[in-house]
């Protein structure tokens, strides 16, 4: 976006227009992509297994791009909620996607204040963009979510043996960041353009205008 020769960004909101709260679109949008993640984050669990993750997750970019494009609604709330289903799916217990919380909501989280915070444009237009995406979208929130869910298994739940902590979060870092900086990069590049123009794209974490964590 363009105006007077200087670029505008996405999050800017200097309008009425941009002033719009909370709508029944965003309930709808969590359903979605509840709906959506389920799937993809079954698909992924099923086809590569990795003891309770998986080396081959893509519904972790369903996570970021969703907090990018939809705040909580899409990063947060869904980011937490769908994995219950795909666990389930997976064979993985109640219990222990309940300690996998943060870890999803985090995944799903850091790459929305990262962007909404160094204003990246969510159609990565700029290497900027993309080392933000990068940095924030794949390294530090899978970073954040494998180390959270390893030590869960490892040293709370005893699920794998603590001495196989390392080797199974390394294993779980590395296979799920490849797949989401791809699908990621394809889904933001590909969609963004469409998200930003809805009644639901969050320039704040709830609605066009705010929550801001400034």
């Amino acid at each position: 976006m363009e105006r007077t020769g200087e670029r505008v960004s996405v999050w800017q909101r200097d309008s009425v227009a941009h002033q719009r709260g909370p709508n029944v679109g965003h309930f709808v949008v969590t359903a979605l992509f509840v709906g959506i993640g389920t799937v993809v984050g079954a698909f992924g669990s099923l086809a590569v297994p990795l003891d309770f993750s998986a080396a081959f997750w893509p519904a972790q970019a369903l996570q970021a791009v969703g907090g990018i494009w939809f705040g909580l609604w899409g990063g947060g709330i869904a980011a937490a909620i769908f994995p219950f289903f795909s666990n389930a799916i997976a064979g993985i217990s109640v219990w222990v996607s309940l300690l996998f919380i943060p870890a999803n909501f985090a995944q799903g989280m850091i790459p929305a204040w990262a962007f909404r915070r160094f204003e990246a444009d969510p159609v990565l237009k700029t290497g900027r963009d993309y080392v933000i995406w990068t940095v924030s979208g794949v390294l530090i929130a899978n970073l954040v979510g494998s180390l959270w869910s390893s030590i869960m298994l490892a040293f709370v739940t005893k699920a794998i043996p603590p001495d196989d902590w390392f080797s199974t979060w390394l294993g779980w870092f590395i296979g799920i960041s490849v797949p989401s900086w791809i699908l990621g990069v394809v889904r933001l590049k590909a969609l963004s353009p469409l998200a930003a123009r809805t009644r639901v794209f969050c320039r704040g974490y709830l609605s066009y205008s705010g929550l801001q964590w400034d």
